[in-house]
């Protein structure tokens, strides 16, 4: 038996939206961070100051801060 028209769903979700493009300034940090812990590691291994470890570990965060900012860049 067919349906009658009240019953028929002509029902269409509304397209998702677009998500909004990023900052200029989130793609620049995000590789900043990271050139800036690179050199910041090879300064540790090179001149090794008292404190290498501390440096080392410090560049390895800023390394991770970078790869942080640039996974949210659109």
């Amino acid at each position: 038996m067919p349906k009658s028209r009240s019953k028929r769903s002509n029902y269409r979700p509304p397209k998702p939206a677009k998500p909004k493009p990023s900052p200029k300034w989130v793609p620049v940090a995000g590789v900043g961070l990271i050139l800036a812990g690179v050199l910041l590691v090879i300064g540790a291994y090179v001149f090794s100051p008292p404190y290498a470890n501390v440096g080392i570990i410090v560049g390895f965060v800023l390394m991770a801060g970078g790869l942080v900012a640039l996974s949210q860049w659109r």
